[in-house]
């Protein structure tokens, strides 16, 4: 097959960090929907944040605050009716003795952790700019994050990838 003429438009090539990023978040995806079908395996819990900017997050009120640039929830001991999606997930958790529903699009997730076993992942967030409000966004050097792996720390045996270490020098 020959592919050099492409009606006179610059072949850039695969998107990499994209692929990578949809990969990872399935990782998130499968990990939040075996645990909606069977519970927490294990000491397993996970360290979930997201940006509470996304126009389709759905938190109650007092997780917000003037900077909603991130937020963080915990999945351990205390959730119910955990539902994922290809798009989304929804969990209900209770804050200050009262069980609130949340909703939240995997776009949003910045990070996802399993601390018992130092698993960690990173995300960079779709849409950045849009989110943000001007004055964060002024505020803010807004470099995209690169997907990490994050491996057990404690028996020395992982150590954090960055898509960087494999990129072309130019």
């Amino acid at each position: 097959m020959d592919n050099s003429n492409n009606g006179g438009l610059e072949n850039k090539g695969f998107d990499y960090d994209s692929l990578v990023e949809e990969s990872l978040k399935n990782v998130v995806k499968k990990v939040l929907k075996i645990t909606s079908e069977t519970g927490l395996e294990g000491e397993s819990h996970f360290f979930i944040s997201f940006n509470g900017n996304d126009p389709d997050v759905i938190v109650p009120p007092e997780l917000k605050n003037n900077d909603n640039a991130e937020i963080k929830i915990i999945i351990q001991h205390q959730f119910w009716d955990l539902k994922t999606t290809d798009d989304h997930f929804e969990v209900t958790l209770s804050f200050n003795g009262q069980k609130k529903n949340i909703f939240i699009p995997f776009r949003a997730v910045t990070s996802f952790t399993d601390p018992s076993v130092g698993f960690g992942l990173q995300f960079k967030v779709e849409n950045e700019l849009k989110l943000l409000p001007d004055d964060v966004n002024a505020k803010k050097n807004l470099s995209p994050k690169i997907p990490t792996i994050e491996l057990d720390q404690e028996t020395k045996s992982g150590e954090i990838v960055s898509l960087d270490e494999f990129r072309d020098k130019k």
